[in-house]
């Protein structure tokens, strides 16, 4: 644990190091790419060893304009709204952050496996850092199908109160906020959520 928390706080320190060097003045850009660094330097570490909080506060309906997969076209649009009834996995992520490299695999698997459970998956990339062009290498890459895509306003991230990178929030089939997880997810510890949803 000790070992990861040093080395991902040295690809922050260096991604810090990017933008500080990257332009003689402050721009914009630089600025909130600076402060998105910093924001996931001490949520992001801290949250590999996570958190869970109950809320039962209905959760705000989104629009999302989807990446390429093998079951959604590119630009494809979805709502929240549009899977009223069904339990919803909310996933905010971006490319470069390596606690959310972890634990994408098993999201995916998850996808999978309760999908007959009517559980639906969303994914939503915080820009910043990283484009929109390599969230949808991402998705390459790792293989994943369930619905993803950029949050381009970043209103989602606003809405939803997240503070820290990866952040998973569990929504009943009613869209109450069941639980929201800060930090890494397990195996374990996704399925233990998966089943709170299903009871």
């Amino acid at each position: 644990m000790f070992k990861l928390g040093a080395v991902l706080a040295e690809y922050w320190r260096g991604a810090l190091r990017r933008v500080s060097t990257s332009a003689p003045g402050p721009s914009p850009r630089n600025l909130s790419a600076l402060a998105a660094a910093t924001s996931i330097l001490f949520v992001g570490c801290s949250g590999l060893l996570g958190a869970a909080a109950r809320t039962d506060e209905s959760a705000p309906d989104f629009q999302l304009e989807l990446f390429a997969n093998e079951n959604y076209a590119r630009g494809e649009q979805i709502s929240l709204a549009q899977f009223a009834g069904h339990p919803v996995v909310i996933n905010f992520w971006f490319p470069s952050c390596p606690p959310c490299r972890l634990e994408m695999p098993d999201l995916e698997a998850s996808f999978r496996k309760h999908k007959v459970d009517g559980v639906e998956y969303i994914g939503v990339q915080q820009l910043g850092l990283d484009s929109i062009e390599d969230g949808q290498e991402f998705i390459d890459e790792f293989g994943i199908t369930y619905a993803v895509g950029p949050d381009a306003t970043g209103r989602i991230v606003i809405d939803y109160n997240v503070t820290g990178f990866p952040t998973t929030v569990f929504l009943d089939e009613h869209h109450e906020v069941a639980q929201t997880w800060a930090g890494v997810l397990t195996a374990d510890k996704l399925e233990e959520l998966i089943q709170i949803l299903l009871q």
